[in-house]
């Protein structure tokens, strides 16, 4: 009982707890506001931070533009915005990029140079319409020492040395397991990407959806072939997490991957869905899992995000401080102004 005691006033003082993650006491705060109109500020998507600085950078799903910010004691100070897309493409009008992740790649010791991946959702809009903006990647290139690009950039033109590639859409449409679900609906368990990581030469792409057999899936695909001049090759990796569960983001630590989950589909539709027992949606709380990048590796649970409620979309994660016994976390949510930040300590 005195065991038990002392661990309820900790989690009284310290925050909730749920399972191996405690959610932190401290409030965390953004000003000024995130850009430019309530659309991008409730639909933040992803963010990922320069190694060993407070620069980060945030994407949304609605716009064109993107917005870096910076991290202080317990607050977000969104600044500079880039202009990510035109708004026309060889001819073809460019709708919203429905960005959905992004990963930071150090420099390499022969380049020199640090990249910041982000990506399109490569799913169809909730409509079912084809939106080529959605099937791209981009990349460019940042000054590791100030987290900012390496050339001129502004929220009206975007630079030439931001580079896009569309070649993704193809190598999904070859894969094994997930190519019968490529552009398809999302509530027909269409292909929807929400995640990006880069481990050991590989970008990891994590995906909402398909689910299928209660598994989520990670496209994986070589870090050299993704701004090829041909389709990149490809593979899906299955990542066991339930019953319409799917990936949310995704965030490089030591020894693999942390995935942030949530429900794959928000309504099943009226045909049958193959990712569990059920045809009705289970309730389906954001939840964080450890996966080592190996195929052989089941992913372990590190337990719901307390606090949360079943059906919250939390879709952005950011590791702020990692130690061999635990990693401390921000998670922000969509449909929240300015992406609700919350802060976790997560046992590993």
């Amino acid at each position: 009982m005195r065991a038990f005691g002392f661990i309820l006033l900790f989690v009284l003082i310290t925050g909730e707890a749920q399972g191996d993650i405690i959610r932190s006491p401290m409030d965390w705060s953004v000003s000024p506001p995130f850009e430019k109109s309530a659309d991008a500020r409730k639909a933040l998507s992803g963010a990922a931070c320069v190694t060993g600085t407070s620069r980060c950078f945030a994407v949304n799903d609605e716009k064109k533009y993107a917005q870096f910010f910076s991290i202080t004691e317990h607050k977000i100070v969104p600044s500079e915005l880039i202009r990510l897309l035109p708004d026309e493409v060889d001819g073809v009008e460019m709708d919203e990029i429905d960005a959905e992740g992004v990963a930071y790649l150090p420099a390499a010791n022969e380049s020199g140079i640090s990249y910041f991946y982000l990506t399109g959702s490569h799913g169809l809009s909730r409509q079912g319409a084809m939106q080529p903006s959605r099937f791209l990647v981009f990349r460019f290139p940042v000054d590791p020492s100030t987290g900012l690009p390496t050339f001129q950039f502004g929220d009206m033109d975007p630079g030439a040395e931001i580079m896009r590639t569309p070649h993704l859409r193809q190598a999904i449409s070859s894969t094994e397991i997930v190519a019968p679900f490529a552009e398809q609906r999302l509530d027909r368990n269409g292909v929807t990407i929400e995640g990006i990581a880069i481990k050991a030469n590989e970008v990891l792409f994590g995906l909402r959806s398909p689910c299928i057999d209660r598994n989520a899936f990670v496209l994986r695909v070589p870090l050299g072939e993704l701004f090829g001049d041909t389709s990149p090759s490809a593979k899906a990796s299955e990542i066991e997490l339930g019953d319409n569960v799917g990936i949310r983001d995704l965030a490089s630590v030591e020894g693999g991957v942390l995935i942030l989950a949530g429900r794959s589909d928000d309504d099943r539709g009226d045909n049958m869905f193959p990712c569990g027992e059920h045809r009705e949606s289970p309730k389906v709380w954001p939840s964080l899992w450890f996966w080592s990048g190996r195929d052989q590796d089941h992913p372990k649970p590190l337990g719901v995000l307390p606090g949360t409620q079943a059906g919250d979309s939390a879709e952005t994660l950011i590791v702020l401080e990692e130690s061999d016994a635990d990693y401390r976390i921000l998670v922000m949510f969509d449909g929240v102004e300015n992406g609700g930040p919350v802060e976790f300590s997560v046992n590993k």
